[in-house]
């Protein structure tokens, strides 16, 4: 008889290896190219870079309301279809207004970031908007080997065309355009094989499947929303504070740090999203026992990353980098505190959804607006970028712990 806590086996550990090996090609191609091109671009096109990236993880949210969880969650695919090319829609006139309310505070007020870093975000958020949405609809129908390839080719050509980029002169903003392209190929990878769910838009259906799932509008929507502004506020609001080079080394450090966080939680996570989904119905008792395994594993993992990235990973990095990198390792062991604490919640985060706990991920999120820009302001005033990252890795740290916490106490009720 099978126990009740197999590790994934079947299809769901096929689906763990399937995206374990795309994100590992993609991060591998991301990375390495990335430290070749930092090198040769420079810390002053790199920070605006990281503001680029923020701009485009915050619209890519927004942009879709994050209604597409609604497809893993959803058992008729008519209702599916019907709201998958609903959001196509919604992100592109969302995406629109976001361009043109910009444009016109333009006209009134001065704003650091100048009009076509924000005309290029909004071409990169959609489509990365695009490629959430598909993404999440293979997860739904556990296409995991179609999720993985598009973060190869996303990677592949990214990089390949931020390098020619640069040979042609664009020396401020190639990294910008290559990111563009190979967004813009791995979505059309992606329509290639969604095309065949278009359907003509019935928005009396797709009002009532919303309204069926509002516990999403109601906290999914603002609680990630919140979380993508969180997230990607830090090098914004660096910039205000500090200088663009004070950003690129912000924006490298966390880089370094986050890629095996993406690679073992992203993997897990949607293939842990869907299962738990299933589970909820029939198997409840068992969700608490698993996240527990999920997240030791993953803790584990990180925490070895971690201890050998301090130790002698990042040394290697700076003298790979070049001397206008130095320092790099100071704000890397500052924010590891941060990423470990962030390793225990990321892998099982979608749980909340499942147990419509949202408010969970709601609360937090609020929370770590609030740390974000305190600590920014804190350290701007006093000038000092790494009491910054000191108190903003810290708390933010505690506050992944406290919301896991929260978590796995409601977990363990279905266990009665």
């Amino acid at each position: 008889m099978k126990t009740k806590l197999e590790k994934f086996k079947t299809k769901n550990a096929k689906g763990v290896l399937s995206l374990l090996a795309g994100n590992t090609v993609a991060q591998v191609i991301m990375l390495v190219g990335g430290l070749i091109l930092a090198r040769i671009y420079g810390p002053e096109a790199s920070g605006t870079y990281n503001a680029f990236l923020s701009f485009v993880a915050i619209l890519s949210i927004l942009a879709t309301f994050r209604l597409e969880n609604i497809f893993v969650i959803s058992k008729s695919s008519i209702a599916i279809r019907n709201l998958f090319t609903t959001l196509l829609l919604i992100s592109s006139i969302v995406t629109i207004l976001f361009f043109l309310g910009y444009a016109i505070l333009e006209k009134i007020f001065t704003f650091k970031t100048s009009i076509l870093v924000v005309f290029l975000s909004c071409i990169a958020g959609l489509f990365t908007a695009w490629n959430n949405v598909q993404n999440t609809l293979f997860t739904k129908y556990k296409l995991f080997k179609s999720i993985s390839t598009g973060f190869v080719i996303n990677a592949l050509f990214s990089v390949f065309f931020q390098f020619a980029f640069y040979w042609m002169g664009y020396k401020e903003t190639g990294l910008i355009y290559g990111t563009i392209f190979g967004t813009v190929l791995s979505c059309a990878y992606y329509f290639s094989i969604t095309k065949g769910r278009f359907t003509s838009i019935d928005f009396g259906l797709a009002k009532k499947t919303i309204l069926k799932n509002k516990e999403i509008i109601k906290y999914t929507l603002p609680s990630e929303s919140l979380n993508a502004i969180a997230n990607n506020l830090l090098p914004i609001m660096i910039a205000i504070y500090f200088m663009k080079e004070d950003v690129a080394f912000v924006g490298n450090s966390a880089k370094v740090l986050v890629v095996p966080l993406t690679l073992l939680s992203n993997s897990m996570s949607k293939v842990f999203f869907q299962k738990s989904a299933g589970m909820i119905d029939h198997r409840a008792h068992q969700l608490y026992d698993l996240s527990k395994k999920v997240v030791l594993y993953n803790v584990a993992a990180i925490a070895v990353f971690l201890l050998l990235m301090n130790c002698i990973g990042i040394f290697i990095l700076e003298w790979i980098l070049g001397p206008e990198w130095r320092g790099l390792h100071v704000m890397t062991w500052i924010l590891s505190f941060w990423i470990l604490c962030r390793s225990a919640m990321n892998p099982i985060q979608q749980i909340v959804v499942v147990i419509k706990k949202n408010h969970y991920a709601l609360y937090f999120n609020i929370y770590l607006v609030f740390i974000t820009c305190i600590t920014c302001v804190i350290g701007g005033l006093n000038k000092n970028i790494l009491l910054t990252l000191s108190l903003y890795s810290f708390f933010a740290g505690i506050g992944y712990l406290v919301q896991l916490y929260f978590v796995m106490k409601e977990l363990k009720r279905y266990k009665k």
